[in-house]
């Protein structure tokens, strides 16, 4: 039941308040006009010139697949090792898996020792660090205790080198990011080359061990069981030192092979990016600027 005597009382407002309030942030915004056109221009400049002005870094990539050329099995192997047990083990035989193989492969591609010395073979240390080596002179232009050491050249190699692997297709991938189109394609290459080299080496020396291993095994071996087992493995292992020295692709087959990216396709920096931002940037700074501006301008209430 309404009450008609009762006072009405007004309601506040707030679509007023919120108006004046628009308009108040509009006003100091239009104000302060100059300040952002001002800031638009230059965080515009800045970022063109420095987009410009930065190092290009391009990107080599080369695509393999494991080759598990060195990969033991069949059942002759199986039953070979079961038979002798750890006998096989001292000969350092054993029924390896492909995964293990790839496994151990990509271990040696990002090892410290390969790329240690991959460094050290190319001289790269200048090429690393550019910036403070005089090419005229051949000296570091810094102190010695700010010089790079290997370890830190290592640690940035790794930066600059990214391995990736498709669990689905099994593809790998290696990417090199460099200043240098031609020499990233070609570090790629080699790198994925010396690896095969290493694995092809790995798996001739332990073939050979094994192979000697074996063959004094033999020769002091009565029992025609044993024997028969001793001659299957030693067959495996001259099978698996062939394979290791006429396969290039030792544990990698190379199914795209790197090769240097255009001229005009650096993947930093991102120009057109960079230039699109300047002005939203300047506008972001420059309103924020105003708005600070218009409140210390504002008298401070009685």
């Amino acid at each position: 039941m309404i009450n008609e005597g009762a006072p009405i009382t007004a309601l506040p407002s707030y679509v007023d308040e919120d108006e004046i309030s628009l308009r108040e942030l509009a006003l100091q915004l239009w104000q302060g006009r100059w300040i952002i056109i001002a800031m638009v221009a230059l965080c515009t400049a800045a970022l063109t010139v420095a987009a410009y002005s930065m190092t290009r870094v391009y990107r080599s990539t080369t695509v393999f697949v494991p080759a598990n050329a060195g990969k033991s099995g069949g059942g002759g192997l199986s039953a070979a090792l079961g038979q002798l047990g750890g006998l096989a083990s001292l000969a350092g035989v054993s029924v390896g898996s492909g995964d293990t193989d790839t496994q151990e492969a990509l271990a040696v591609l990002g090892s410290r020792e390969l790329t240690e010395r991959f460094i050290t073979e190319k001289n790269l240390m200048p090429r690393l660090y550019a910036k403070i080596w005089d090419a005229t002179t051949g000296q570091w232009t810094v102190p010695e205790k700010q010089r790079p050491t290997m370890a830190k050249a290592v640690v940035y190699f790794n930066e600059i080198r990214t391995v990736t692997q498709d669990k689905k297709t099994g593809l790998i991938t290696m990417s090199i990011d460099w200043s240098d189109r031609v020499e990233a394609a070609a570090w790629a290459n080699d790198l994925l080359k010396r690896t095969n080299e290493e694995m092809r080496t790995r798996a001739i020396t332990q073939s050979e061990a094994s192979l000697g291993f074996l063959d004094k095994e033999l020769k002091v071996t009565t029992q025609l069981g044993t024997q028969e087992a001793i001659n299957r493995l030693i067959e495996m292992q001259i099978k698996q030192r062939m394979l290791a020295n006429v396969t290039a692709e030792y544990s990698f087959r190379v199914v795209d092979k790197a090769f240097p990216s255009d001229e005009d396709s650096p993947i930093k920096p991102k120009k057109r990016l960079m230039i699109l931002a300047g002005p939203l940037l300047g506008g972001f700074l420059g309103a924020l600027w105003a708005l600070i501006a218009a409140s210390l301008r504002r008298p401070s209430p009685q």
